[in-house]
């Protein structure tokens, strides 16, 4: 049994006068041999029975699985209950003390009793069950009770009921672990509950729903007024002219008891507000769903977060959400239908329209001149003799083409995200991701390639350029992939907090769960950082090592360090110095640095490859070794740039 189902287990003993699906209760005289329950599963379809004999009381229902259990040894008169909390998938029975309890999980088609045990169509009067009730309700006696809670969903009583109970056992048990289960419980019963006109509520307490038809305008504006609920529906989800009008449910539950994620996020304000159609997914819709969250005044360094329940994740997701914080009330703008909520999380730093402008226009043209600058490398390199053979230079134009996919793929982003296309955004922010983390693992190759070569030198043939090639790119591609296919709407628009008069935010097609930004981007990045500043560390020790002759090779050893430093991806560091009084400044050369970076390692790579007086006697010989076989003295290795670098 589940820890859940424990919790709930005194509140169905009684606790909760009336908490119940439906309860049959009444007087079994049990005779020598006849303490023994039998509960058979797979037996019709949502139909319970309960049945009397001298040798056992008989229960069938179709939840699995079946069993028996043993009941009280002494023969007498015993109260029995038997009690269904649909909403709660929970089956119960009460037998004198003792109590059993069982979560359904499966339903079996048929009406066939897979015991072999047939009702007896007479009841004796040893059988016959007295003081029956159903419900409260007094019932004749009998030996055998058929009840199928189905029906009961037609009942506006019922289902008011229901979800009142529902709510109060919120109310009592705190968390309950089976919300999937009552969500889906609570969309069937709106959409089967007969009712009069043209909207009804159900329940009180932490629970309250209201279906509606969906006939006209007027249903729509109807909703704040009988809910308590401030939203602004559009009028798309009004059916078209000659189809019959759908039932749109509303459900407003207070606490987040039934909706506990992984982060075990924290709620701003009382409330989550469903809002659904019945048996229709909505998403995409061309006007947004408008929401208004009542809440108290945001402590310092948090900011409230729009989010919707994703079923499939099991968490809290702001994927076609847009938050606009005003005070004590926020409005939330979503493109789809489902559970809202409000959250409070850590805020991050609002940055103005002006600097946004300039920091766009900065980003823009570097990434611009960097991609143009890698490409003209690339294809540079291409008609190189020295490409072929030297797998250092193949690394290095690995890592171009890492940085020209990020740099044209964040551009794109940028575009799709002040566009209305969601497919597009999705796919384009999966594009950048690949790209970055492309990009952080050829800079940790870079990294690897440097200390085999320089720091610990020995022999990598079996490290050949393809098996990188496999790790650089085909990693960062299957990461991706598992994300997007385990949870699709972690990519998408993501908003940008900005200072503007009208409230309103920037976008960029990115990952929309911060958790997998902070654990997987950032921890990644921290760790290429870390390796490869130990590797520039070490580097710049053999070059202190050396003792130049002329100015020109002190020169070219400090082009070499800077060329490293951006290869490695140095600046990449200055984002975690992003916060307080350096985020401005921060925020701009880290888009002017690392924008570049392409055209930084080009000028790097020509200047590296220019002839330079005794440099050029030894040109030959450089350019034909390999990295993989460097030369034994290790001074004249760290002089010569073109064995190390090119």
């Amino acid at each position: 049994m589940s820890p859940a189902l424990l919790l709930l287990l005194p509140l169905m003993q009684g606790l909760v006068p009336g908490a119940r699906g439906f309860s049959l209760c009444g007087w079994r005289t049990q005779y020598a041999g006849g303490g023994v329950l039998r509960y058979r599963g797979g037996f019709g379809a949502d139909v319970i029975s309960v049945e009397n004999t001298l040798e056992a009381l008989i229960v069938r229902g179709p939840f699995l699985p079946s069993t028996n259990i043993t009941l009280q040894d002494l023969p007498g008169k015993y109260v029995f209950c038997v009690r269904w909390f649909p909403g709660l998938r929970i089956f119960n029975l009460t037998y004198g003390l003792q109590n059993y309890t069982w979560e359904a999980r499966d339903t079996a088609r048929g009406g066939r009793d897979p015991a072999g045990e047939s009702a007896d169509s007479v009841c004796h009067n040893e059988t016959l069950i007295i003081n029956m009730t159903l419900n409260g309700i007094n019932m004749s006696s009998s030996c055998r009770f058929d009840v199928r809670p189905r029906d009961w969903l037609n009942d506006t009583r019922f289902v008011d009921r229901e979800i009142s109970m529902l709510g109060r056992l919120l109310d009592r048990a705190g968390a309950v672990g089976s919300g999937p289960g009552l969500r889906r419980w609570i969309d069937a019963a709106l959409s089967q509950v007969r009712f009069d006109g043209e909207s009804h509520r159900f329940g009180k307490g932490s629970i309250e729903a209201a279906v509606f038809t969906l006939g006209s305008v007027d249903a729509l504006s109807s909703i704040p007024k009988d809910m308590g609920v401030s939203v602004s529906l559009p009028k798309e989800l009004l059916p078209e002219k000659g189809l019959l009008p759908k039932r749109l449910h509303v459900v407003r539950v207070r606490g987040s008891s039934l909706f506990q994620d992984a982060a075990n996020s924290t709620m701003l304000g009382e409330h989550v507000i469903g809002i659904s159609v019945e048996k229709t997914q909505i998403s995409n819709l061309r006007e947004d769903v408008v929401l208004f969250f009542q809440h108290p005044p945001v402590q310092a360094n948090f900011s409230p977060v729009c989010v919707f329940w994703n079923e499939s994740a099991s968490g809290w997701s702001t994927y076609g959400c847009r938050t606009i914080p005003a005070g004590i009330q926020t409005q939330c703008r979503c493109n789809h239908l489902t559970y809202f909520a409000l959250l409070m999380r850590i805020a991050e730093p609002v940055i103005s329209e002006a600097h946004l402008v300039s920091l766009t226009a900065v980003t823009f043209a570097g990434c611009t001149i960097s991609a143009l600058a890698a490409l003209f490398t690339i294809c540079w390199s291409c008609f190189s003799r020295a490409a072929h053979s030297n797998p250092t230079l193949q690394i290095h134009m690995h890592l171009l083409a890492a940085v020209f996919l990020l740099d044209v793929s964040f551009m794109v982003s940028a575009v799709l995200g002040a566009a209305d296309l969601p497919l597009l955004c999705k796919s384009s922010a999966i594009l950048l991701h690949s790209a970055q983390l492309c990009t952080f693992t050829w800079m940790a190759i870079e990294g690897f390639n440097l200390y085999r070569l320089v720091v610990k030198v020995f022999n990598s043939s079996f490290l050949t350029t393809g098996k990188l090639a496999v790790v650089g790119w085909g990693t960062p591609l299957l990461i991706v992939l598992v994300i997007a296919l385990m949870n699709s709407d972690s990519y998408g628009s993501l908003s940008i907090n900005v200072d503007r008069p009208s409230g309103s935010s920037a976008a960029l097609c990115w990952l929309t769960e911060p958790i997998i930004h902070h654990v997987l981007n950032v921890g990644l990045f921290g760790f290429v950082l870390l390796l490869n500043t130990g590797m520039l560390v070490a580097m710049t020790r053999c070059v202190l090592r050396l003792a130049p002759h002329t100015r020109g090779e002190k020169v070219r050893h400090c082009v070499t360090l800077l060329g490293l430093s951006c290869m490695l991806g140095l600046p990449w560091g200055l984002a975690f110095f992003s916060f307080g009084v350096l985020y401005l400044p921060v925020q701009y050369a880290f888009s002017i640095l690392n924008s570049l970076q392409g055209f930084f390692i080009f000028l790097w790579y020509w200047a590296l490859s220019q002839p330079h007086g005794k440099d050029a006697s030894r040109s030959s010989y450089s350019t034909g070794t390999t990295p993989a076989s460097p030369r034994p003295d290790q001074s004249v290795i760290m002089s010569d740039h073109k064995k190390l670098l090119s």
